[in-house]
């Protein structure tokens, strides 16, 4: 049966399918794709973890990192622990993981003007 859906299947999408390998080269011409084809951050993120699970994340966090400079500030575990977040907790789990980085962006001083960050 699943021979039958990857016959059946466009040739150019048969990287899709569970249990395709890409080359190295391949793979990273893909995630630059994807990193470029998203402005969100997030966005771009779960596409490149979804479409090429094969992969560790420390290898998708450094191709990631080559292809999106809003990730410049963060270290490659940073970028880990935005990936394990998207797979585990979804947009809510990245945005929580996002804040607690010391490179995020800063909050005001919630309204307190005494309040020096």
């Amino acid at each position: 049966m699943a021979d039958d859906v990857q016959a059946e299947g466009p040739d150019e999408l048969t990287w899709l399918h569970p249990g395709q390998r890409a080359a190295p080269p391949e793979a990273l011409r893909r995630i630059q794709v994807l990193c470029g084809s998203r402005p969100d951050l997030f966005a771009a993120m779960f596409l490149v973890l979804a479409t090429h699970q094969e992969l560790p994340r420390d290898m998708l966090a450094a191709a990631i990192k080559q292809f999106r400079s809003d990730l410049d500030a963060y270290s490659r575990d940073d970028v880990v622990s935005l990936l394990t977040a998207i797979w585990n907790g979804g947009r809510s789990g990245f945005d929580a993981v996002l804040r607690t980085r010391a490179n995020s962006p800063k909050k005001g001083g919630g309204g307190f003007s005494w309040v020096k960050e």
